[in-house]
């Protein structure tokens, strides 16, 4: 990992952890019998710091997308982000579309190893999940990837088998090649929803005057998506447009729930929202 990326590790009020580490900023919360282990979230802080280091290791590895990849050593993070990718199967997804999900599944991870029963691990908007029988956590649905307005909460409950949730859309973190304000993608592995987030957020793109293109490494020279085209800003668009990237999202979303991949979606743009899912009322 670069020399110049600090790290602190804080311990809020309320028991919940949060660290910052280049990139990385993760809130973890982790129960045990429903009392707050706030020591057992230092260490998976720690952990998580680590599992970042790994991934900066590895990242000149996989700067391509993970269908032209080898397939990485299993004892390897990057294994999991290149596994994630490959599954949902769209052509120009690297393994970088999967990081802060499999970063967030591996603190999970190392939380339910150590016996907690109810786990939150909040990376960036990248959620992993791990909740024992009869457990329970409601998640707020934002219809803008960088909002704070949430227009949908959702009970999740153990028996669902929803261990990851994750966002991607234009004005987050990542470069996204549709038009859609917030995709967030409900699966069984932090690592698979995030992936999956960014296949349906770039299937709501369309073709538009109010839709803004320009080349990924024109804004970030260091990107993995080198010479492919990304969206840089979307204006007004018609209920017309706004419903055909709707739906163009949806459908992508429900490719992927026919395969098992993922249990449901919530696609948003322009103020406007449709979820798939048994779960979404």
């Amino acid at each position: 990992m670069p020399n110049y990326w600090e790290s602190r590790i804080l311990t809020l009020g309320d028991g919940t952890v949060l660290v910052e580490c280049g990139p990385m900023r993760m809130f973890i919360e982790g129960h045990a019998a429903g009392i707050s282990q706030p020591e057992a979230c230092r260490r998976a802080a720690q952990e998580a710091i680590k599992f970042l280091e790994q991934i900066a290791e590895h990242r000149a590895e996989i700067q391509a997308p993970g269908l032209t990849l080898p397939e990485p050593p299993k004892r390897l993070l990057v294994h999991e982000m290149w596994q994630a990718v490959c599954l949902v199967g769209d052509e120009d997804l690297t393994p970088m579309a999967a990081v802060a999900g499999t970063i967030a599944d591996a603190t999970a991870d190392f939380l339910a190893s150590e016996g907690l029963n109810k786990v939150v691990v909040n990376n960036g908007g990248d959620v992993a999940l791990r909740l024992m029988s009869g457990e329970t956590v409601t998640v707020g649905i934002r219809p803008e990837v960088n909002g704070t307005d949430v227009t949908r909460r959702i009970l999740i409950t153990s028996e669902m088998n929803i261990r990851g949730i994750c966002t991607s859309g234009l004005g987050g973190r990542s470069f996204t090649r549709g038009v859609a304000s917030a995709a967030t993608v409900f699966a069984s592995r932090a690592s698979l929803a995030d992936a999956a987030a960014t296949a349906v957020a770039n299937a709501t793109y369309i073709v538009s005057p109010a839709v803004r293109r320009c080349r990924a490494d024109s804004i970030d020279p260091n990107t993995d998506l080198r010479g492919v085209e990304i969206t840089s800003d979307v204006g007004e668009l018609t209920l017309d447009e706004i419903d055909t990237a709707l739906k163009q999202g949806i459908e992508r979303a429900e490719q992927l729930v026919k395969r098992s991949l993922i249990v449901g979606a919530c696609v948003a743009a322009k103020g406007h929202m449709r979820c798939i899912g048994a779960f979404v009322e």
